[in-house]
């Protein structure tokens, strides 16, 4: 009887040494890339962003585009934004992941999908061919290729840091209504787009002259949005109603994209507006606002829980919480 119970007891015993020893594993964060160059990466982007502003339009003007008028304002709405929000976003979240606190991951996955579509689309963009534009923006080429290098690493570093675990759980109710408001915005969106590509095709031009002054970055943001940020918005919608936990960093990664590249285009169509731009998209002062809203509505649906529990308490406390099912932050303070 007692040897049938030691082995029990031993049993028991080695389950628990097993389920510590996963914890620690797990609490270690073995992200596919190394939490010190995750972090150091988002802050040299930061970086980056800020230099690439300071340069640019809205500072020292040192960076010259090869693009029209209407693309230039276009880029300082960009790099207000980068000020204000990304480059916050990407330093605030190096600095914590290189403290190694859990609360890093919600601010690093916003940004990959943005750098490496900014990086894209200002080397892409820029009319090369056209002997009217003079500029010197390849000589900068490096600063943009940090943006594509850095939000491949960044992508990689922040989903491999999410576990099921992370996932809150769900109402179908509320979701289905909202991925009906969003689905709504999105196909908006792309006939917006189509709608242009076919007036081009049969005619040469657009209305107000904007596609013969800038072919190249006509094309190359139709490309990047009709190929990514549109199929994006739907496969996350998508996910939100078919497999919410198992996709939870997935969608996180979606709706960073959304909140940060649509506050960029609003704030290009704010200074497009400001300096009585006649190439500012119509349509688009309508459906891009709204669209960002409703993307910050569906980023703060899928954090709320997050931060009403505390996003920065550490991963260890959060396992053990769920395991032992104590709270173990009031014995830690």
């Amino acid at each position: 009887m007692i040897s049938i119970l030691e082995k029990q007891y031993g049993t028991r015993s080695e389950t628990r040494n097993k389920t510590r020893s996963k914890t620690r594993s797990e609490i270690a964060n073995e992200c596919l890339i190394p939490w010190y160059v995750i972090g150091l990466t988002a802050i040299i982007c930061a970086a980056t962003l800020v230099l690439i502003a300071f340069l640019g339009p809205i500072g020292q003007e040192i960076i010259q585009y090869r693009t029209s008028q209407s693309g230039v304002w276009q880029i300082a709405g960009q790099d207000l934004t980068n000020l204000v929000l990304i480059a916050p976003i990407l330093l605030i979240g190096g600095i914590l992941c290189l403290a190694r606190r859990a609360g890093s991951k919600y601010l690093l996955i916003l940004t990959p999908i943005t750098l490496m579509y900014t990086g894209l689309s200002m080397g892409i963009g820029q009319e090369w061919s056209n002997s009217a534009y003079n500029g010197n923006i390849e000589d900068y080429w490096w600063l943009f290729e940090i943006l594509i290098v850095g939000g491949l690493i960044l992508l990689l570093g922040s989903l491999s840091m999410f576990t099921e675990a992370d996932a809150p759980d769900f109402k179908l109710r509320g979701l289905r209504i909202y991925v009906g408001f969003m689905t709504v915005f999105f196909l908006l969106f792309a006939v917006m787009w189509i709608s242009q590509i076919q007036q081009v095709t049969n005619t040469g031009d657009l209305p107000d002259g904007s596609y013969k002054a800038a072919p190249t970055a006509f094309w190359t943001i139709r490309y990047l949005d009709l190929a990514i940020s549109i199929p994006l918005g739907f496969l996350a919608l998508f996910l939100m109603l078919s497999k919410p936990k198992k996709a939870y960093s997935i969608l996180l990664l979606f709706f960073g994209f959304f909140i940060t590249i649509g506050t960029s285009v609003d704030m290009m169509a704010v200074v497009q507006v400001l300096n009585g731009d006649m190439e500012a998209v119509k349509e688009g002062l309508f459906i891009f606002p709204v669209l960002t809203f409703l993307s910050y509505g569906g980023l703060f649906y899928l954090v709320k829980d997050k931060l009403l529990q505390g996003v920065f308490k550490s991963s260890e406390i959060q396992l053990k919480d769920q395991i032992t099912g104590k709270d173990y932050s009031r014995k830690k303070k």
